[in-house]
């Protein structure tokens, strides 16, 4: 039972240290993003375990904009980094 007790605790530490990894990386890539004609506008990058784990955890979460608000008010490194309210094309600001 102490070796299951230690390896339980292992994994448990070891997810929290890999989610919280994804997290820093998701940020990164969130710093640059804005709009583009026709496409829209980029406003959250989620790591697939995290999309996989809450989509099998409560089915159709993602459809719930009040699930994915509160998601991105609890993590919001998945938040994209918003420019104002003009055109981003290629990174250059257009009038």
């Amino acid at each position: 039972m102490r070796n299951l007790e230690r390896h339980l605790r292992y994994e448990v530490d070891l997810e929290k240290y890999e989610s919280k990894k994804r997290e820093i990386e998701v940020g990164k890539e969130n710093e640059t993003g804005g709009m583009l004609e026709g496409v829209g506008q980029l406003k959250a990058t989620i790591p697939a375990r995290e999309y996989f784990r809450w989509q099998q955890e409560l089915p159709g979460c993602w459809g719930d904009r009040s699930f994915v608000d509160t998601m991105l008010r609890d993590n919001p490194s998945f938040k994209t980094k918003s420019f104002d309210k003009k055109t981003v094309q290629g990174g250059l600001k257009l009038a």
